[in-house]
């Protein structure tokens, strides 16, 4: 898992991604075979690398983009049949330079880093991120075109050693956790980054200009690596766990579990990962929220399995692995006789195992399967009168099955085509979905475009067919200082794949455009900045109708000394919304508003930050809703070397708006309410040394809605008084959600964990709106909770060291 990730780093990263590509090497480095064996230690004494150390001359992105690094760094790359190693000497000009901050794994914090990135094919696609920082706490991050996955785990070796003018850093990376051509390695592409946090520097061997298209594409050449014929890839994760859980009506159960991964590389192109009998009881509990919109609300994807090695499936956006494992499809469709209760009702499906195989071939083309299987569920009802049980099937066996077939073209462009499905057994429906994706770069990759096309079929087993369409078409110019596009989305209203993805809304036509403008070495105050403007403007498809339009200006800058700012200014067109009303067709007037936005980020390389901001939207012309406020900050502290804390709030004041609450003789009833919101997120990590880490994570929500008026919605949208004897206050809430999430890990060997976990759960629902914070949290705190313990090993078995026994 990667619960606490450098976040400074992986934006850093994406923003480069995500400008595109443009193909050219700018520096060369030479790959020699060892002559003696390399001890990783951090000491570097052995004579190859005396003999090939060079200098790096490695040039900064920040704080003066362009410029030599101020500190002088050496580097090497040597190889032999099974692994590549890599060096990295870190001058400075005393030892308390030096910030060597522990922390968890894949979290570098504050501390200095030493990182090789690599692009094995060359072709700009796909490449990879071995990080080490000074406190020897590594992390690995899968890049794409597009994207970087945090998420990918992979077994190699790194050793640091700190001195009084400098820092070593020795990685031994083993071939077969990469992908590279089965030839010889002519393309091979790399590059070497440096962070010293007390400089605030971020340098790099190849330079990164941000004004160029593209982060993989400006790595140098490594040269001189032979063809490599890597072992058998194949390894075994088996598991054991004991679980311990509670409900909220105070029964527990206790459970031994254990289960094996599978992960097996064909020809080092082709992985195939099973899992077979999963257990997720130690993923991160979900940031519930009280839901006022008549949207589904989207949570992250805390399971290891379905966020590690998943790249290829986020192509076009089509797949929501929350789904699998999910909320039962017919568990609030349960058919109650008389007297009857339900006693027992499944919130979630059973997983039986998970499979995933993704490829690359030498000529560009990939290939992506997962597939995962759940169990039937069942609810089990009581007759209150003769005591007599009986059992409501509410989900059938499950198969769901996702491919992605993609193929580089010309100028790293791509045609992609993807399929997912959902088949169920019985007679409840069955779901598909395709889609054909093409992204294009011109030669320079100066322009872009990008479109797609997706069919979502749902099959009935006693009515019609229903299908729907979604078109997409973006063109962009995605190089130089000036940069933006024009987009047009169309969803119609049979479109829906919710089934296995995620769509919060459907029928509706969408068009905008963008202008940006980034000067990367402005003179004086800043760093760099940006500015830019935004434009959109959707409709209701099926009727045609506007349903709003906004305009923005924004802008962002980095200030010399590493600290930033935030800004923009939008105006919103009154607004037309078809989807509150809850009914087909039905629209609910707004009034147009004025949104003003600032956030301000102090210098995250310091042992004590701060981050604000603040959302103030001015509504004009309106007797319902008022002016809204909306704030929060973040301040992180760095105490010592082993302990990081994190405290954030987040407050929403909005004194009125209106909502739908209920129907009365076929009349739609709005309430006017206020509402106010407060979330509390308090992080804390430990880190005893690089491979053994406590992190505790607490977070309480709390929302309070008060009704005070009512209204019928007519149809023109408008509200009206009415004559209905309905009491406002019925409809007041007031909810709170409390998490503890604690989890200590120890990597006693490569690949190997023990880990303990403990997660408690509260939630208080009443409609005591005049309770105050403490009072609540006082009372969610006494509520009847769910919690769960858990103990789990897991265990690395490489098929190689296996067979030598």
């Amino acid at each position: 898992m990667k619960p606490f990730i450098n976040q400074k780093r992986i934006v850093a990263i994406f923003l480069f991604l995500l400008i595109g590509l443009k193909s050219y090497a700018q520096k060369t480095i030479q790959a020699h075979k060892i002559t003696t064996e390399i001890s990783i230690d951090g000491v570097a004494d052995e004579a190859d690398w005396k003999q090939y150390a060079e200098t790096g001359n490695f040039i900064q992105v920040q704080p003066d983009n362009g410029k030599a690094s101020v500190r002088n760094t050496e580097i090497a790359v040597l190889y032999d049949d099974s692994y590549l190693y890599v060096l990295g000497i870190m001058h400075v000009e005393k030892k308390e330079e030096i910030n060597s901050q522990l922390s968890a794994r894949d979290d570098t914090g504050n501390a200095d880093v030493f990182a090789i990135q690599i692009d094995p094919f060359g072709e700009t696609r796909e490449g990879y991120d071995f990080t080490v920082t000074a406190a020897n706490v590594q992390s690995d991050i899968k890049l794409s075109q597009n994207n970087s996955y945090a998420n990918f785990n992979v077994v190699w070796e790194s050793a640091v050693k700190l001195y009084d003018d400098k820092w070593i850093a020795e990685l031994k990376i083993p071939f077969n956790s990469i992908r590279f051509p089965k030839e010889k390695m002519d393309n091979f592409t790399i590059n070497f980054q440096r962070i010293a946090s007390k400089l605030n520097e971020e340098s790099y061997w190849s330079p990164i200009k941000p004004e160029i298209d593209g982060y993989l594409n400006q790595f140098g050449k490594l040269e001189g690596l032979p063809k490599i014929t890597p072992p058998l890839n194949l390894s075994f994760y088996p598991f054991v766990s004991v679980v311990n859980e509670k409900s909220p009506d105070g029964t527990s159960k206790t459970t031994l579990n254990g289960g094996l991964d599978v992960k097996y590389v064909h020809d080092n192109s082709y992985t195939l990962d099973v899992s077979l009998i999963p257990d997720f009881s130690q993923a991160l509990s979900d940031n519930q929220i009280f839901n006022l919109s008549p949207f589904e609300v989207r949570f992250n994807e805390n399971r290891q399995f379905f966020i590690e090695g998943t790249e290829i499936f986020d192509k076009g956006g089509y797949l929501y692995t929350r789904r699998i494992g999910g909320v039962p499809i017919n568990k609030n469709r349960i058919s109650l006789g008389e007297d009857e209760e339900i006693i027992e009702n499944p919130i979630a499906s059973n997983i039986l195992n998970l499979v995933k195989i993704t490829g690359k071939s030498s000529k560009g083309f990939s290939v992506g399967v997962l597939n995962g299987i759940t169990a039937k569920s069942e609810a089990t009802i009581k007759n209150t009168t003769t005591n007599e049980f009986r059992k409501e099937q509410t989900n059938p066996f499950t198969n769901y099955n996702a491919l992605v077939l993609d193929q580089t073209l010309r100028n790293n462009s791509s045609v992609t085509f993807l399929n997912n499905s959902v088949w169920r057994s019985g007679n409840d429906y069955d779901r598909n979905l395709s889609a054909l994706l093409f992204r294009g770069y011109t030669k320079e990759r100066t322009y872009s475009l990008y479109v797609k096309k997706a069919v979502s079929q749902k099959y009935f087993s006693d009515r019609k067919n229903e299908f729907g369409h979604q078109y997409y078409a973006y063109a962009s110019k995605v190089s130089g200082n000036w940069t933006g596009g024009i987009s047009a989305n169309l969803y119609d209203e049979k479109f829906d794949n919710n089934d296995f993805g995620f769509l919060t809304r459907n029928n509706q036509f969408s068009v905008r455009a963008n202008l940006n403008y980034r000067n990367n070495n402005p003179k004086k105050w800043f760093n760099q900045y940006t500015i830019g403007i935004d434009h959109s403007q959707r409709y209701y498809y099926s009727l045609f109708e506007k349903e709003f339009a906004y305009y923005k200006i924004q802008g962002d800058a980095t200030f010399k000394n590493n600290s930033v700012v935030f800004g923009s200014f939008a105006y919103i067109e009154k607004r037309q919304d078809f989807f509150e009303p809850r009914t087909k067709d039905r629209n609910f007037n707004k009034p147009a508003q004025l949104e003003y936005f600032a956030e301000y980020q102090t210098n995250r390389n310091k042992n004590l930050s701060f981050a604000g901001y603040g959302v103030y939207v001015r509504t004009l012309n309106s007797d319902i809703f008022s002016d809204e406020f909306i704030a929060g900050y973040g301040l992180r502290a760095q105490l010592g070397q082993h302990i990081s804390l994190y405290l954030s709030q987040d407050f929403t004041n909005i004194p009125s708006n209106a909502g739908f609450v209920t129907r009365e003789n076929d009349n739609l009833i709005f309430g006017k309410r206020s509402v106010k919101e407060l979330t509390n997120t308090f992080e804390a990590s430990y880190a005893v040394y690089s491979k053994l880490s406590m992190n505790l994570r607490v977070r309480h929500y709390w929302i309070q809605v008060d009704y005070n008026d009512q209204f019928t919605l007519n149809n023109q949208g408008n509200l009206d008084r009415n004559n209905y004897t309905i009491n406002a206050d019925d409809f007041d809430d007031n909810f709170n959600s409390f998490t503890i999430d604690y989890t200590a890990r120890w990597q006693f060997a490569p690949a190997s964990e023990l880990s303990f976990n403990y997660k408690l759960g509260a939630n208080l629902f009443n409609n005591q709106i005049n309770s105050s914070y403490g009072t609540n949290l006082k009372n969610t705190l006494q509520q009847d909770n769910s919690n769960s313990i858990s103990l789990k090993m897991t265990y690395f078995l490489d098929f190689n060291q296996i067979r030598k026994l």
